[in-house]
């Protein structure tokens, strides 16, 4: 990186010389004098110059482990190969180069079976791709292309509930219609009613019940009454839920995103936790390899007490959305102990989740398609956008991006106006540009494109590009057991991070001014600065044991 700087310098003086020189050509020498500039400027460095990528990208150590950067892709809104305005699934093969260039090796699949609604959360067919995005040799052949290029793809599996048309809830309901007045059901003759949390009306209790018209009985529905619940304590459909995941692992998945795992008996951590166990239990006796994470979307303690299941991953709320620790911290005004207290929170975090579950992955985020956008939290200023990326991104785990957020995507409100279409040009025909949910209120993506930000320097996009390539140069990074680091300047997010006899050091600048802190080399032992990320054109600066970090940035020391 700093090698870089040093020839955008050699370049500046390079076209400060020429332009001295042809103040004293004669007007003989004008054409070669021009022409020597239009060389100099078909010179002009790139961004993937200044910040080395082709360096990094040799220098890479990438581990084939569960320790991976996912981009959360909502499919409807990604990108569109066949003109109709939705996203599908051969619209992201297309983009996988682009994913793969960013710096991500592992893609979250939002659901993509066959359903009635955009979402598609409410499955009617477990062993499809829905017909909007696609067909099973599209995604056949998505995960192939995904293989070539280290991707590991995880899909949304929705078994909180499914469809209201599913076959099962179907023939269910169907049955209970056909009793006579008093009489019980047989799981033998209708095996499905057992499948749903189905009971008679008179004792069903709550605004989350729904009667079965023209029957005695009402079914449980948390979320909606076109989504019912499934009744986990039945075995038979646990078994069908094991088929099913053998099924989709088949086809080459690399595990599972778990839906609303708090739902599963809501109100009751015991018993989500055990649902946990089994489905890991079986998923590991299947492929070690595999890998889960589930949404718990509550507090720490509750959060710490769910690993207790033995799951690998669950998402970290506490980090994620407005209110999380990240952007508490960023947005925490004139505090001078912001970045201290992060760093602490991190150690806390680590701690008491490898106590529950030794073998834990931690699954940092901020925005998802349920809460929102980084933009929005940071007050749609794209140095904040920054800090909090990196903050999030270069948390030990595996970490997750929502799409767009590498270009700072805007949407707030209802759901679907949190899941626009992926802004890949600033021509609204251009081909991939998805239309979006039918519901969405009209907005526009005010940070450019991909297209625009590609040829920006200081975008958000090559902020990411260079931040996950020095993450994949340093395993550490995403593997490494937390210290927090004692600085001068509270607002300062300072840790120690050491994998397998391998330590560094990140310096995170919370502060909207520059400061500077002293790293003591009899303290912690380190050579230098091997890397930086800024949030515009000043620079990170270390001489000897003191570090410059201007506004937001971020130290790289090993």
């Amino acid at each position: 990186m700093r090698k870089s700087k040093k020839i955008v310098s050699l370049l500046l003086a390079s076209l400060m010389a020429t332009s001295m020189f042809a103040g004293c050509s004669s007007d003989n020498n004008v054409d070669d004098v021009n022409e020597s500039n239009a060389s100099q400027e078909e010179k002009e460095i790139t961004p993937e110059e200044y910040y080395g990528v082709a360096d990094w990208e040799s220098q890479e150590n990438v581990i084939d482990d569960n320790y991976r950067n996912y981009y959360q892709i909502f499919v409807y809104s990604f990108a569109d190969s066949d003109g109709d305005g939705i996203g599908d699934i051969n619209g992201i093969t297309e983009k996988l180069d682009y994913l793969a260039e960013l710096g991500y090796n592992g893609i979250w699949l939002s659901p993509i079976h066959q359903s009635t609604t955009y979402h598609k959360y409410d499955v009617v067919d477990y062993y499809s791709i829905d017909k909007e995005y696609g067909t099973m040799e599209d995604f056949e052949n998505f995960i192939a292309e995904c293989n070539k290029r280290g991707i590991k793809v995880v899909i949304d599996f929705i078994f909180n509930h499914t469809s209201a048309k599913h076959e099962w809830f179907t023939t269910a309901t169907k049955y209970l219609r056909g009793l006579e007045a008093g009489e019980e059901p047989d799981l033998n003759e209708c095996p499905y009613v057992g499948y749903y949390n189905f009971v008679k009306s008179s004792e069903a209790s709550g605004s989350a019940y729904y009667k079965v018209t023209n029957s005695e009985y009402s079914y449980e529905g948390q979320f909606w009454d076109q989504m019912p619940d499934l009744n986990l304590a039945n075995e038979a459909l646990r078994t069908e839920i094991e088929t099913i995941a053998q099924f989709w692992i088949d086809k080459g998945v690399g595990g599972f995103r778990l839906d609303a795992a708090k739902e599963f008996y809501t109100g009751n951590i015991q018993k989500n936790v055990e649902v946990l166990k089994w489905f890991t239990d079986y998923v590991k006796s299947v492929d070690e390899d595999l890998y889960l994470v589930a949404e718990v979307w509550d507090n720490h303690a509750t959060i710490t007490s769910y690993y207790k299941s033995g799951i690998t991953s669950i998402f970290d709320y506490c980090y994620g959305d407005s209110s999380g620790y990240i952007m508490k911290a960023l947005n925490s005004g004139t505090s001078t102990t912001n970045g201290k207290s992060l760093a602490e929170r991190f150690v806390t975090t680590q701690n008491d989740y490898l106590e529950a579950n030794p073998d834990m992955i931690n699954a940092p985020f901020i925005a998802n398609h349920d809460c929102g956008r980084i933009a929005g939290f940071a007050q749609r200023k794209i140095e904040k956008m920054k800090i909090a990326a990196a903050l999030s991104l270069y948390m030990s785990g595996s970490s997750f991006t929502y799409y767009g957020d590498e270009i700072g995507m805007v949407g707030a409100g209802i759901d679907e106006n949190k899941r626009a279409p992926m802004y890949w040009s600033d021509f609204a025909g251009a081909e991939g540009i998805c239309t979006g949910p039918a519901a969405m209120e009209d907005f526009s993506q005010e940070f450019g494109s991909v297209e625009s930000q590609m040829k920006d320097t200081y975008s958000l996009y090559w902020y990411y590009r260079n931040l996950l390539h020095i993450k994949n140069v340093y395993p550490e990074i995403a593997r490494g057991l937390v210290e927090a680091v004692e600085v001068e300047d509270g607002r300062v997010c300072a840790i120690k991070k050491t994998y397998e006899g391998e330590t560094i050091y990140l310096l995170f600048n919370l502060a909207n001014e520059e400061t500077v802190v002293t790293l003591s080399k009899d303290k912690y032992s380190y050579e230098g600065l091997v890397a930086a990320l800024e949030v515009d054109e000043n620079k990170v600066k270390m001489e000897g044991e003191t570090v410059t970090l201007p506004a937001y940035g971020v130290a790289v020391i090993k």
